[in-house]
């Protein structure tokens, strides 16, 4: 029994034998003989159902009892393999062809059950042989297995490279996030991997729970004789680069669950996480700054997801998971995310995502370039990704002392770097939903005073500002205090009526929430006025019936959706085609 990728086409053959060609019948005789042969054929089927589905009740009853096991992983470990064979082999010799019948499901669940244990198997046994294999026997029936790992394909990953593998069918999905699942042959499961330990701090841009992986788990048999052990092959296939299989001579579409990675990282409550990260920046909750949700892929484009005030990355899931139900998405973008403690000064937190920006493109190259989507807040950051401030910004901060303290601040201060800055060129595409590029009137108003009052700034960052720089402002004002992100987001902060008077360097979009109202431009999403988030320069503008949380409507995703193909054609020609095209649905 052979597993490969690519393509090809099978015949399925009937057990009984049946004749081929039946003429018309010129005697009662023969009339007779074709009832009989009818008859004959007709039991061979019923005959070969009823076997079948015998079977296949005992292999679901097996499978069903060693998943309740909660120990003796290598017993488990047997009646999945012996569970997997009977149904695959079944499959195979099925004249049906349905991805998603009684013998796919049940060897689909095995096979995913089985790559669950692997990591743990490998633990209780210890190093696998010379040739990377590990013997298990099945104590009910007496088989003997020998599981191996096969030489990985470009398309394949090996045992080792997760420290934990989830079986995708058993992560519950929240309410309104669909499941992206591929029916047909193989376990959906999610590959964690770690580069170190739990608890320890990860490299950078590695989330601290791991980068989560679709993968789907396939394993072929083989068993030269019968005193031989039966060889079992299990193989841990990226489904983003192959789509089919061929096992025992019949092609299968490969099953993938793309949606299960985004699930696996669980439910919380993302309303208070977002509040904690906005009043305790100096012990926000998860992983600070860029974040890949997965290694980086050089075939595919990063688009990195930014936040806003109060909020988490966990908010951009639903949005995630709705474009990823179009295979074009999957195949040519990655989704990763930003992560910052929202209450710090946004020049402060726009120039950490700077920084990483730059180290991500050290030292993978970014070669297609990057697409920021900011929501709120975040595309103000955003925006800081894509301006040449010159001394803009500089001057407009901090006014009369502007130049005495340009010249006495070193131009490596993290306070130089986060007011002065060039437009990055590898960001080639910029998406604003619900930005107030103008500010908030909130952020004036009783609740952005009790905000500002609420927001404790990390000590780190109030030590990286110049005496020079406090010692001027408090001559100014002698209740200044650094300025918080609600500071910086009052229609009369000086940070955005600067950043207001300079040039957007990369083609941009604005998605703008309207509530439903259609009162535009006289509207609002409740938080942002249109006054504030349009901005004549974008090169479309896309109005939805939302309120501030627009990045999940419909619409909205849609929208996103369209500006992600046209990102992908480089000339006006194949922008024009792009946008003449039948969009993918998001509004089922």
């Amino acid at each position: 029994m052979r597993l490969q990728g690519g393509m090809g086409n099978t015949r399925s053959e009937l057990s009984c034998s049946a004749v081929s060609q039946l003429r018309p019948a010129a005697s009662p005789e023969e009339f007779i003989s074709l009832v009989v042969s009818v008859l004959f054929i007709v039991s061979c089927f019923i005959t070969e159902s009823k076997a079948q589905w015998t079977t296949l009740a005992d292999a679901e009853r097996q499978l069903a009892r060693a998943e309740k096991m909660k120990s003796d992983i290598p017993q488990k470990t047997a009646e999945f393999l012996s569970a997997a064979r009977t149904a695959v082999k079944e499959a195979a010799e099925s004249s049906v062809d349905d991805p998603a019948g009684l013998p796919v499901q049940i060897y689909d669940r095995a096979a995913a059950d089985l790559a669950a244990e692997i990591p743990e198997l490998a633990r209780l046994i210890g190093n696998p042989g010379l040739d990377g294999s590990i013997e298990i026997q099945n104590r009910r029936t007496g088989e003997t297995y020998k599981l191996t790992q096969a030489s990985p394909a470009a398309d394949e990953f090996p045992w080792s490279y997760f420290q934990k593998i989830l079986v995708a069918s058993r992560l519950r999905a929240r309410r309104g996030e669909e499941a992206i699942i591929v029916p047909g042959l193989g376990g959906s499961v999610v590959g964690v991997r770690r580069s170190v330990p739990p608890g320890l701090q990860p490299p950078r841009l590695e989330p601290a729970r791991g980068f989560r992986i679709a993968v789907t788990s396939v394993v072929d048999f083989e068993q030269r004789d019968n005193s031989a052990p039966i060889e079992a092959r299990l193989h841990l296939i990226n489904p983003r680069r192959r789509n089919t299989v061929l096992i025992d001579g019949k092609r299968f579409p490969l099953a993938a669950d793309f949606s299960a990675p985004l699930v696996s990282f669980g439910r919380l409550n993302e309303l208070w996480l977002g509040f904690i990260n906005m009043i305790r920046g100096e012990n926000m909750r998860g992983t600070p700054g860029l974040l890949f949700s997965e290694p980086y892929d050089p075939d595919r484009i990063p688009v990195i997801f930014v936040h806003g005030l109060l909020s988490s990355p966990f908010i951009w899931r639903r949005t995630a998971l709705a474009l990823l139900r179009d295979p074009e998405i999957r195949r040519r973008y990655q989704f990763w995310s930003f992560s910052y403690a929202t209450g710090n000064p946004i020049s402060y937190s726009a120039l950490k995502l700077r920084e990483d920006l730059e180290f991500a493109q050290e030292r993978y190259g970014l070669r297609s370039g990057v697409v920021l989507v900011g929501h709120s807040m975040g595309g103000l950051l955003s925006r800081m990704q894509v301006t040449n401030s010159g001394r803009t910004i500089w001057d407009g901060v901090f006014g009369r002392r502007a130049q005495d303290l340009y010249s006495e601040i070193p131009n490596n201060s993290r306070v130089k770097r986060a007011l002065i800055f060039q437009a990055n060129p590898r960001v080639t595409r910029v998406v604003f939903i619900a930005t107030p590029q103008r500010g908030s009137r909130l952020a004036d108003g009783g609740i952005g005073g009790i905000a500002i009052r609420l927001i404790r700034l990390p000590f780190q960052l109030l030590e990286e500002i110049p005496e020079a720089i406090v010692d001027a402002m408090q001559q100014k004002s002698r209740r200044w205090s650094v300025p918080t992100s609600v500071n910086g987001l009052s229609p009369n902060s000086p940070l955005l009526l600067a950043l207001n008077r300079l040039p957007i360097e990369t083609p941009h979009h604005s998605i703008i929430g309207d509530r439903g109202r259609g009162n535009t431009p006289y509207s609002s999403d409740g938080v942002v006025g249109y006054w504030s988030s349009h901005i004549d320069s974008a090169q479309s503008e896309k109005i939805v019936p939302a309120g501030h949380e627009a990045m999940a409507n419909p619409l909205a995703v849609e929208e996103l959706h369209r500006i992600l193909l046209l990102n992908l054609s480089s000339g006006k020609s194949r922008e024009r085609e792009s946008s003449a095209r039948t969009h993918f649905s998001f509004r089922s």
